[in-house]
């Protein structure tokens, strides 16, 4: 059982991504940051620092396993680049094979660290890249951002900061653009769409986050959209001599 809510240029689906994905239509884009399969358990809350390390907690109604990794994600990705021109998936470096082979890679390079691995502090947040940017002939983008940016105070226990969203958004699509997000969460990607003048449609299987993500959006399509939020590059003309 799913609802829909259009507000704006976006429509949302409270719902299975499964069952949605394959009654929407074609889009130019999609950007999303599912649930990685890192075995985090089922608990409650949001994330928290032990030791100087951030540790997030797993999802209320997601039982975050690799098994429900291989059952869900990689599925619910495949079928969402099914339906679009290009994507951009955050993914840990652990199950990022699982997924579909990328055209190429990107991340956000975060100094402070994220997390510890075996090797220790892990600094990149990577990103996986299909097909190709729009208007590369106008001037190409940065794959990689570099950021210390931190995520908005959120009932979500995994939220993207918006900056990283943007700069996500931006990457992937151009204005005016349709971008899909299967795994909504709390609605960052949708914010920066709405920012960003791209038209948005996403998918959030559970209600709590879907109302975040329902109260974000009307919150930023009530604020003024800056007409130079994202300049375009200018296209480079030479004379011939």
């Amino acid at each position: 059982m799913s609802s829909m809510e259009v507000i704006g240029d976006c429509t949302l689906y409270q719902g299975d991504c499964l069952e949605i994905l394959p009654t929407l239509g074609k889009f130019d884009a999609v950007v999303t940051d599912p649930p990685y399969g890192v075995n985090l358990g089922n608990h409650r809350g949001a994330n928290e620092h032990r030791a100087g390390f951030l540790v997030k907690r797993g999802y209320e109604s997601y039982d975050d396993t690799p098994e429900n990794f291989d059952g869900v994600v990689v599925p619910a990705c495949v079928a969402a680049l099914a339906v679009a021109d290009r994507g951009l998936i955050f993914m840990a470096a652990h199950t990022a094979w699982k997924l579909p082979t990328p055209s190429a890679l990107g991340g956000v390079y975060i100094p402070s660290g994220m997390g510890r691995n075996p090797w220790g502090f892990a600094t990149l947040q990577h990103c996986l890249l299909y097909g190709s940017a729009p208007d590369l002939h106008l001037g190409a983008k940065a794959t990689s951002l570099f950021s210390t940016e931190v995520s908005e105070k959120s009932d979500h226990p995994c939220p993207k900061p918006l900056g990283w969203m943007k700069w996500a958004v931006s990457l992937a699509s151009k204005s005016g653009q349709s971008v899909i997000d299967p795994f909504m969460g709390s609605g960052t990607t949708v914010v920066a769409c709405v920012k960003l003048g791209r038209k948005f449609t996403g998918i959030e299987i559970e209600e709590k986050y879907f109302s975040i993500a329902c109260k974000r959006i009307e919150a930023a399509t009530r604020e003024p959209r800056l007409p130079l939020a994202e300049p375009k590059p200018k296209q480079q003309t030479m004379e011939l001599i």
